[in-house]
């Protein structure tokens, strides 16, 4: 008899380790980490396109990007609450901004990979899945 209940507390705390050992694993997954992508394509006629993006909170400036014709400038931030990130497009004496990190933007891009393309009448977002440009915002004149 006491063999059996050796046998048997064996078995248990074999199961023991077993659960534990499930339970600790699984809860030391690493979270998967999403990325969004931002994409600025110049297709202005022969002009210089200027590119600034901001997140305000936390406070992060991407710098001024220059791009010549046909240049194009992407990057790309680990999705989260905070993250809002808008833009300034300029090209001689008119601009526009524009957010490029709100849920409605990314339903109209597909995905997490947004593609804007600058021309002479406005700025135009890419519907990934239709592979089709929409016209979204114009150009303000300056003074």
């Amino acid at each position: 008899m006491k063999m059996k209940h050796m046998g048997m507390a064996k078995l248990y705390c074999f199961a023991l380790v077993l659960v534990l050992a499930f339970g600790l694993s699984s809860s030391t997954r690493v979270p998967r980490v999403r990325k969004h992508y931002v994409k600025f394509i110049n297709n202005l006629n022969n002009k210089v396109l200027n590119v600034n993006c901001k997140n305000q909170k936390p406070y992060i400036d991407l710098n001024l990007h220059i791009l010549l014709p046909k240049e194009e400038y992407e990057f790309n931030y680990i999705i989260g609450r905070d993250m809002t990130f808008s833009c300034n497009l300029r090209h001689g004496f008119t601009s526009t901004d524009f957010p490029v990190s709100d849920r409605a933007i990314k339903r109209e891009c597909g995905g997490n990979h947004c593609i804007w393309k600058a021309q002479d009448d406005g700025v135009y977002l890419l519907n990934r899945k239709m592979n089709q440009y929409k016209y979204k915002y114009g150009w303000d004149k300056g003074p």
